[in-house]
């Protein structure tokens, strides 16, 4: 009975393994294919396919990244459902994933003048949340946390990049560096929920050692 605990616990480990490595590998693939495409239609088209504009938040890589912080919302929605007993924190992470995807899509935040003093405390909060969900005795789930890192030097090059290129005289919007800059923010966006969002589908799995109810 002992060996057959211990096969079962190996095998749900192996499991929720090899779901993780998919998940890195699709992550990896769809934020390569993208900034290859965007950097394709800067160096051989000058821009001209608008979808694969790296200055514009509406094209291929701004939908992708759309639907990869919806599909963290959703993750963070089954973990709710999928974990029981769970604490408070977990419907209330779901319920701000989904309200950051809406805004994302809908560009809320736009119309909301000064919306840094709201919005700031809204992702603390839920940076908050996904570090206490993802919490273990190896520390924060990997994934996860190198989804916020990602999520965090996407912000980080949103506020401040553009200043920095101006100031070293590198801030045309047609020139390389204002493509690359361009590139890495929404590539490591669209990496860091779609980490998120392995994270959180993994933490729902079946496994040898189940994680700390949430």
């Amino acid at each position: 009975m002992m060996m057959s605990g211990i096969s079962r616990r190996a095998a749900g480990d192996a499991g929720t393994d090899r779901f993780a490595r998919l998940g890195i590998g699709i992550t990896v693939v769809v934020v390569l294919a993208g900034s290859a495409a965007e950097l394709i239609n800067w160096g051989l088209f000058g821009g001209r396919i608008r979808a694969l504009d790296a200055a514009s938040d509406g094209g291929v890589f701004g939908a992708i990244g759309d639907i990869a912080e919806a599909a963290a919302a959703v993750s963070a929605w089954v973990l709710t459902a999928r974990v029981r007993p769970a604490r408070p924190v977990a419907p209330v992470l779901a319920g701000l994933l989904t309200f950051l995807a809406v805004d994302n899509v809908m560009s809320l935040h736009d119309r909301i003048p000064h919306w840094l003093v709201f919005y700031l405390p809204l992702l603390a909060v839920t940076f908050i949340c996904l570090i206490v969900v993802g919490r273990g005795r190896a520390g924060v789930d990997r994934l996860i946390g190198a989804g916020l890192v990602l999520l965090v030097l996407s912000f980080v090059l949103h506020l401040f990049a553009e200043r920095l290129l101006l100031v070293l005289g590198a801030g045309s919007p047609t020139g390389l560096a204002y493509e690359i800059k361009a590139v890495v923010k929404h590539g490591a966006e669209a990496a860091g929920w779609l980490l998120i969002a392995v994270g959180l589908l993994r933490l729902s799995l079946p496994r040898g050692r189940h994680p700390d109810p949430v």
